[in-house]
């Protein structure tokens, strides 16, 4: 999210332009494809980190495994 500095000035055009989009978006009329994308973006960052975590998991359990084969050996 980008957020303005106090040395950027505000155009009346562009306030009223976000306020249009956040009514869109609370009205549910015009702004669900917005929203919707809006939730795609977060879907797919969440089942990124899901499958980060299932990697991050599966090597660890694999140097256990390793760890406890290796401890078997003479």
């Amino acid at each position: 999210m980008r957020v303005r500095g106090p040395l950027v000035r505000w155009e009346r055009s562009q306030h009223a332009r976000c306020l249009r989009a956040d009514r869109t978006i609370a009205d549910g009329s015009n702004g669900s494809l917005a929203f919707r994308r809006f939730l795609s973006v977060y879907t797919i960052l969440s089942r990124r980190s899901v499958r980060r975590h299932n990697a991050i998991s599966a090597r660890a359990f694999i140097a256990v495994r390793t760890d406890e084969v290796a401890s078997l050996l003479p």
